[in-house]
């Protein structure tokens, strides 16, 4: 807490590597980095050691349909954002009167396009899964 203030959605900027403005069309930004840890068993009943294993990156970013069609047009005509190269995120979270946190995602790759409207749907939202290679905390 800074000044008694949290964080908040306003305080939040996301910018697409090589670009140098924050993208205003996306409404949800999550990412989530696991490091398998195990237990080692030697003689008896409790573990002995414990082990390492692999470190996984993955994350959802959200946009609405005119950011979608924005970041489609970056593609040639009639080719997924699926095939799209890979791409940094950068994620800042700068409070107004506080010290900026920033998270690098490296690396990005959209796994899945979905579109779909409802009856009533005032806008389209779009969940774009990400494959990330790497996260870069507090950099």
């Amino acid at each position: 807490m800074i000044n008694g203030n949290e964080y908040a959605w306003e305080d939040i900027q996301l910018v697409f590597g090589g670009e140098s403005f924050p993208i205003d069309g996306f409404v949800g930004i999550e990412y989530t980095s696991t490091k398998e840890h195990t237990n080692v068993h030697g003689r008896g009943a409790k573990p002995v050691a414990m082990g390492r294993g692999r470190e996984d990156f993955s994350g959802t970013l959200t946009v609405l349909q005119s950011e979608l069609e924005r970041l489609q047009r970056t593609m040639p005509r009639g080719v997924s954002l699926t095939k799209k190269a890979p791409f940094d995120l950068t994620v800042a979270y700068a409070p107004e009167a506080g010290e900026a946190t920033v998270d690098q995602l490296k690396f990005c790759r959209i796994g899945e396009v979905k579109k779909g409207m409802r009856t009533g749907d005032g806008n389209m939202t779009v969940e774009l899964p990400l494959v990330i290679g790497d996260i870069k905390p507090n950099v």
